[in-house]
């Protein structure tokens, strides 16, 4: 039986709603037991809309809440190696959203925390939860399309208000590759391993951050997989894995949209297959629900604190390749 955990949520942004959101559907497996902002009454209001049960005016008294079991961090990447291991600290088991630090260095930081407290610790990707990962990778292992030889994924949007500087400035960690290209870069990861060598270029803008950007990885074997992605650009979310007999599609690689297959095999001279794999919960609760199932083991085994770090090892080196480099790292 999976434990029933009580969570303190720290922010109260858009993705802080969305988890409660879907927190909602699984109110019999969890509850909301606190959130916390810097402004009270948005704490009080997020409270009241989403049914959480205390509201504090500090992300300190969550914390300090011994009702609270987990927290889930929802905050700015440059807050999140201060507040997993003020977390960490305070015996709370920790779900922080992707990326999960600004470098490797803080990221490891994180983790040593969560070791030295003995509590769970993940980085917050909604897809390395859902079950199409799971799926893919199966059809990849039982041979479906032969060998891997080249993978692509893409992430980008349009139109990011100009107002919102964490999409937009090196002190809040922004641009297209650690708000969107994350997505990508860890798929490609997931199904091919980590990558021997990258070659990345992008647009950055004034303030030193990519608004687009995109690359080729190399992995073990030549498998070759390339990404992109944008903060600025419009340009469809897609993946895709190409084989030696066959290609595996994935029409909507980040969300789950009804009616979308969530993927679809490709092989010569057979009909295409297309294959559902969704268990009805919302990307959030699905998070949350993994870390009360692996809540002993201090990290889940499809998605490893080790994971983490060499995402972020990556992402530093994308990074400097392309010209991103955070204040103290030059």
């Amino acid at each position: 039986m999976i434990p029933h955990l009580r969570w303190g949520i720290l922010g109260t942004g858009n993705i802080a709603t969305k988890f409660a959101a879907d927190c909602a559907s699984v109110a019999d497996r969890l509850s909301l037991r606190a959130v916390g902002s810097r402004d009270l009454a948005k704490a009080q209001a997020f409270a009241q809309k989403h049914g959480v049960a205390q509201a504090y005016g500090s992300y300190e008294a969550v914390l300090a809440d011994d009702q609270v079991d987990a927290v889930y961090i929802s905050l700015l990447n440059q807050q999140h190696r201060e507040w997993a291991i003020a977390a960490a600290r305070a015996g709370k088991h920790i779900l922080c959203e992707k990326p999960a630090g600004m470098t490797a260095a803080e990221v490891a930081d994180m983790i040593a925390a969560a070791h030295a407290a003995d509590v769970f610790f993940m980085e917050g990707f909604i897809y390395r939860c859902h079950p199409r990962s799971a799926l893919v990778k199966k059809l990849i292992s039982d041979g479906a399309i032969g060998g891997v030889r080249m993978l692509h994924a893409t992430y980008s949007f349009a139109g990011a208000p100009l107002n919102r500087p964490r999409l937009w400035t090196r002190a809040t960690g922004g641009g297209g590759i650690m708000d969107v290209g994350v997505y990508p870069l860890s798929w490609l990861r997931m199904l091919a391993g980590e990558p021997v060598a990258i070659a990345a270029t992008a647009h950055l803008n004034a303030d030193g951050v990519d608004e687009w950007c995109g690359g080729a990885l190399r992995f073990a074997g030549d498998v070759v997989g390339t990404f992109t992605a944008a903060v600025n650009c419009f340009q469809p979310s897609v993946a895709a894995v190409f084989g030696a007999d066959g290609w595996i599609e994935l029409p909507e690689p980040w969300r789950s949209p009804p009616g979308v297959p969530s993927c679809i095999l490709h092989r010569a001279g057979k009909p295409d297959e297309a294959f559902t794999a969704d268990d009805g919960l919302g990307g959030l609760a699905r998070e949350a629900l993994t870390v009360a199932t692996y809540r002993d083991q201090r990290e889940a085994p499809f998605f490893t604190h080790q994971d983490s770090l060499a995402q972020a090892r990556m992402l530093d080196a994308l990074r400097h390749q392309v010209g991103v480099w955070w204040e103290g790292e030059l």
